[in-house]
């Protein structure tokens, strides 16, 4: 492949469990188009498809106090693509993905994510990327992709099980705990970010693997029984 003549696009999402996951199977991914499907367990996006409707058109105070008072949208399910950007070292690329939902002020936007997982102070790191794509991507829209502008706030919304409150014969009851995380908005810290991403995905050769890769570890073991 000669990257030199190709842009690549980058999913907002992929960047926290593919890039910073192993960059060897990133990298053969992205440049050698050689991927270990797995598949994604639905009740995750059965979870998210119930965070969407309920937040629907109710107040972002719901979310956090902290935020300024705005309507939640998190009905708009077409897909976001950015126009072609560029990194620090003027190579081109471009973003794209789904958000889970924006919440509309008086003169701006909020980015809003629901994550199923752990409560943890460690969760708008590990995430700051995908957000901060999603508002690059709504700032720097493709022709007919969703503008919105400008977009002061990104944050993600947290939901862990806690414990289980009521039990009936066919189903039964879950309460969660819930905590709104703050993220920067940097496009400056996006574009260096991305330019590090790119800086392993223009070399002629595949990053070492990740130590705890298992993918690795299983191509590795099938390659010894041939």
């Amino acid at each position: 492949m000669k990257k030199q003549n190709n842009i690549f696009n980058y999913s907002a999402g992929e960047f926290a469990f593919g890039y910073e996951g192993c960059k060897k199977c990133y990298y053969d991914k992205k440049v050698n188009n050689i991927v270990l499907k797995t598949s994604f367990p639905g009740t995750f996006s059965k979870f998210d498809r119930e965070h969407k409707k309920y937040y629907n058109n109710k107040s972002s105070k719901i979310i956090s106090s902290s935020l300024d008072e705005g309507v939640i949208i998190s009905n708009y399910n077409k897909k976001l693509s950015s126009k072609v950007l560029h990194d620090n070292k003027d190579r081109p690329f471009t973003l794209g993905g789904y958000i889970d939902g924006y919440i509309k002020h008086k003169n701006s936007y909020t980015v809003v994510d629901f994550k199923t997982t752990t409560i943890s102070d460690n969760q708008p790191i590990i995430y700051k990327p995908q957000l901060q794509s999603y508002a690059m991507i709504m700032e720097n829209p493709s022709e007919g992709s969703l503008k919105l502008n400008p977009i002061k706030n990104l944050g993600i919304l947290c939901f862990e099980p806690s414990n289980i409150t009521k039990v009936n014969k066919s189903d039964c009851e879950v309460k969660m705990s819930t905590k709104w995380y703050d993220i920067e908005k940097n496009d400056e810290e996006l574009i260096s970010y991305i330019t590090k991403v790119q800086d392993v995905l223009y070399e002629d050769k595949s990053p070492p693997s990740s130590e705890n890769c298992n993918i690795c570890k299983f191509k590795k073991e099938i390659k010894n029984e041939q």
